[in-house]
């Protein structure tokens, strides 16, 4: 891990300590629980485009951080809602300690963010991240109200996960170079580029809940599915269901009862994790559209790799 990031998992750690038991184990548990720190690293490399603001200094380092933390908490939370058994290869929160707990553990992280937050942003990008959360919070609603319904549209889908995760990757990177007092068109770039690779980046996880490893995704394969929720391989393999079956196997009633395996199965044979993945493809595209007109250097020459990287993982 880059020396950077130690020490925004250092600020992470201080930053969130309690006297209280529960809420230091808990928060232990998922915070050193390998996480990638995707976004902080964004933010952190963002900020290079800038020259107001060393990208290692303390205000960059606890914004990066106070986004971290942001992130954290909407795991916890959902993993509330969803009722997964783990997050990061380990017992998530409320697994361990209860849904109450695990809801006020999000909270009081959520708290402990701001904090950082109010003492070292301004006050343009504190408006913009309480209005993120409102924005994620819309989101997780939305998908909780539409658990078991097959007949989701793309564009509904393309919605809930600009809320769920464009958004904050979006956030990450125009925070970092506004902060750093980038030029405007550089920014907005930058705000665009997150943007799109978060589109990305999670229609590769979507696509990994049906063909990922759990050993390697550390989580189980089929969760996404199990729990009701509709994503783009799914929504694209109704559409290629010529024998019918899928759509039998989802339909109300049936779909809470379908054997996932089945499900699994009938997604690849269609054609909809393909389908997916170049739909992937065409935000990494753009993504990197935007990256080739940035200032030309290392900092543009990683965000590329990056970019790129991220659309072939496995994990």
């Amino acid at each position: 891990m880059p020396e950077t990031l130690i020490k925004v998992s250092g600020i992470i750690d201080r930053s969130s300590a309690s006297q209280n038991p529960i809420i230091a184990e808990g928060l232990s548990a998922i915070l050193n629980g390998d996480g990638k720190l995707l976004r902080p690293g964004l933010l952190l490399l963002s900020s290079q485009f800038g020259g107001a603001l060393k990208h290692n200094s303390e205000k960059c380092l606890s914004l990066a951080a106070a986004i971290e933390m942001l992130h954290v908490a909407t795991l916890i939370h959902d993993d509330v809602i969803d009722d997964s058994p783990l997050r990061r290869g380990q017992p998530s929160v409320h697994t361990s300690y209860g849904k109450q707990d695990a809801v006020l553990i999000g909270d009081f992280l959520l708290s402990r963010c701001f904090i950082l937050v109010s003492e070292y942003s301004s006050q343009e990008q504190a408006l913009a991240l309480a209005r993120a959360i409102s924005v994620i919070c819309s989101m997780e609603i939305e998908q909780n109200s539409s658990r078991y319904q097959a007949d989701t549209s793309i564009r509904r889908y393309f919605k809930k996960i600009m809320g769920k995760t464009a958004l904050l990757f979006s956030l990450a990177c125009y925070v970092g170079a506004a902060e750093a007092k980038a030029s405007s068109e550089s920014a907005a770039r930058l705000r665009r580029v997150g943007y799109n690779m978060g589109m990305a980046f999670q229609i590769i996880d979507d696509i990994l809940d049906y063909t990922g490893s759990a050993e390697t995704v550390r989580k189980a394969l089929g969760n996404d599915f199990k729990a009701g929720i509709v994503t783009l391989p799914l929504i694209f393999a109704l559409t290629m269901d010529g024998s019918g079956e899928l759509k039998k196997l989802t339909v109300p009633g049936q779909f809470a009862l379908a054997d996932s395996g089945r499900v699994i199965a009938l997604v690849k044979e269609s054609g909809g994790i393909e389908a997916a993945r170049s739909c992937a493809k065409k935000y990494t595209d753009r993504a990197l559209r935007e990256i080739s007109l940035l200032p030309g250097g290392a900092p543009r020459d990683m965000l590329e790799k990056l970019t790129q990287r991220l659309l072939v993982r496995n994990y």
